[in-house]
């Protein structure tokens, strides 16, 4: 019986700067990152996201508007969070 494997179990393995990873990381302290390794002569950080991760993030880029504590207030992730949109990912993809 073979396995069939879902968009679900897709693995990303992504490569960006440090500062950007940092602005992400900071943002969301939840969000756990599989780190794979630094590159120093380039200053970028590679790690890997599945891709209930992917579309995690991706809500935040899309959404313009996000409900806050006593209301609702302009989405402040929504610029760090372009990079997980399906055609911008690719960008960042490691071959």
């Amino acid at each position: 019986m073979a396995i069939m494997k879902t968009t679900l179990d897709k693995i990303y393995k992504l490569e960006i700067p440090r500062p950007q990873f940092d602005r992400i990381a900071d943002a969301f302290e939840h969000q756990v990152f599989d780190v794979n390794g630094f590159d120093f002569d380039k200053d970028t950080i590679i790690f890997t996201i599945k891709e209930p991760q992917r579309v995690w993030f991706e809500k935040y880029a899309v959404q313009k508007i996000i409900k806050w504590k006593g209301g609702e207030k302009k989405n402040p992730y929504n610029w760090i969070c372009q990079m997980f949109l399906p055609h911008e990912i690719k960008k960042y993809l490691v071959k």
